[in-house]
């Protein structure tokens, strides 16, 4: 008798969808987020991910730039650029899952300069919100409302997930600028099996990276 074994590899396919807090107090973070996105796609790269990442902020659905892909020559500075485009002069009425919800309802292409797709039928649904306030509503839409939502983007529950970096449940937390609790992004990330990192943390090269491995 003679056993023959293959391993056949397969490609992983990623879509992120960040959304930004861009209101005042979000300054030191957005730094920390630009100062640690190495971290995020260096993961993505050893692991040879095939990934898009689009981002958008907490009062507009529209992506803020081009989507970022595997074949971007320089992903890192690309990202930190759209963050830096974002800034910190946006609406004091947080609204992250509303304007995911519509990023994610117009067929993935949320921007007219957009040159491909942003949701690709196969690939992981992966979005990630980072504010230092709870969310603040803006329709009749529950957080498990939200995650329904998601879920139904998709075939399998595998190929959704949420992740935030938010303030710590159930208070919110006092250091490093402090933050209130992200209710709202709480719900969706437990509904979706996600990772909840604090923004309060000190060390963001750890949560990015934390971040990127869960997705």
């Amino acid at each position: 008798w003679v056993v023959d074994s293959f391993t056949q590899e397969g490609e992983v396919s990623v879509d992120i969808l960040f959304v930004i807090d861009n209101s005042g107090s979000m300054y030191s973070n957005q730094l920390n987020l630009v100062n640690n996105f190495d971290s995020f796609i260096n993961a993505f790269g050893s692991a040879g991910v095939d990934y898009h990442i689009a981002l958008i902020t907490t009062d507009n659905a529209s992506f803020v730039g081009d989507i970022i892909t595997a074949s971007t020559t320089d992903p890192v500075t690309e990202f930190n650029d759209q963050v830096d485009a974002i800034g910190t002069t946006g609406s004091a009425y947080e609204r992250g899952l509303l304007y995911a919800y519509n990023a994610t309802s117009s067929g993935g292409d949320a921007s007219s300069t957009s040159s491909i797709g942003f949701l690709r039928e196969s690939a992981r649904l992966v979005v990630v919100y980072v504010s230092d306030e709870p969310d603040g509503g803006g329709s009749s839409m529950t957080p498990s409302d939200h995650s329904a939502h998601l879920l139904s983007l998709k075939s399998s529950s595998d190929l959704v997930v949420a992740h935030a970096v938010a303030g710590d449940y159930p208070s919110g937390c006092s250091t490093n600028g402090g933050a209130q609790f992200g209710d709202g992004y709480y719900d969706v990330v437990s509904d979706l099996g996600g990772t909840f990192m604090s923004i309060c943390a000190a060390d963001w090269s750890a949560t990015m990276d934390t971040l990127a491995r869960d997705s």
